[in-house]
């Protein structure tokens, strides 16, 4: 595993953070949600960002989600419930963050990818950004994606993204705001500091508390299905009906 998990490059007043796991899947390995936490909470005390852009590299995915790795070796009550306590540890450490949060995305968002994405103010894709929430039919629990999509783009939304599975069409994912716009590949990470710049310049004071205000909400939506979302993933995982395909996927 690479030491620089994710790696940080400053554009004026922009900061970009690019996740760098070894695999250009971008999985969201313990490692890298660690990093992405501090890295946010370093950002927003620092009074020369002004807004940071999420980036999963030339040519990578954003993210595919959690670790498959780590959460095959998930096995005993307290090491799962830590880790679901990591997730959502970190969505509420990026919705504690103040300043303008963009997210460029290429290729797969999947899982925890997905969810970290729709977290940010603003999202840009690419013509081959594929969007999917595959949880369920691949017998893990959806708990955390299903109330986030549902508080985001209502109860109906929710349903067609979480119970199929199914990859969005880009143009399905323009239509529901899960992109906000769509850019070519060579021109992706050039939109989004531009917008992240644009946001950035917005009067300090007024974003920032507006962001505060409102992501408090969905943070007490969050922190209100933690302890459930806990115990319904540790009698997934106890009970084994994610491992085979998890085995599976491992095997490719």
């Amino acid at each position: 595993m690479s030491d620089n998990i994710l790696l940080s490059e400053q554009r004026g007043d922009v900061l970009i953070l690019t996740f760098n796991h070894e695999k250009e899947q971008n999985p969201f390995s313990d490692a890298l949600q660690q990093a992405l936490i501090a890295a946010l909470q370093a950002a927003e005390s620092d009074e020369t960002v002004n807004a940071v852009v999420l980036y999963g590299g030339d040519g990578r995915s954003f993210s595919v989600g959690g670790d498959f790795k780590e959460v095959i070796e998930l096995g005993q009550p307290a090491i799962i419930a830590k880790a679901l306590n990591q997730v959502v540890d970190l969505y509420i450490a990026i919705l504690l963050f103040s300043k303008p949060l963009i997210a460029a995305l290429d290729k797969y968002v999947i899982g925890m990818g997905f969810q970290v994405a729709i977290l940010a103010d603003y999202r840009i894709g690419t013509e081959r950004t594929k969007y999917i929430m595959p949880e369920l039919k691949n017998g893990v629990a959806c708990t955390l994606g299903s109330v986030m999509t549902e508080y985001l783009f209502g109860r109906f939304v929710m349903q067609e993204i979480c119970y199929e599975g199914t990859p969005l069409p880009v143009e399905y994912a323009l239509q529901h705001k899960l992109l906000n716009e769509s850019a070519t590949q060579e021109h992706l990470l050039e939109k989004a500091v531009t917008k992240a710049a644009q946001y950035g310049q917005f009067p300090h004071k007024a974003f920032r508390g507006t962001k505060r205000v409102n992501n408090s909400r969905f943070i007490e939506v969050l922190e209100g299905c933690r302890q459930a979302t806990i115990d319904v993933h540790t009698e997934v995982f106890l009970h084994n009906e994610h491992k085979k395909h998890m085995n599976n996927i491992l095997g490719r």
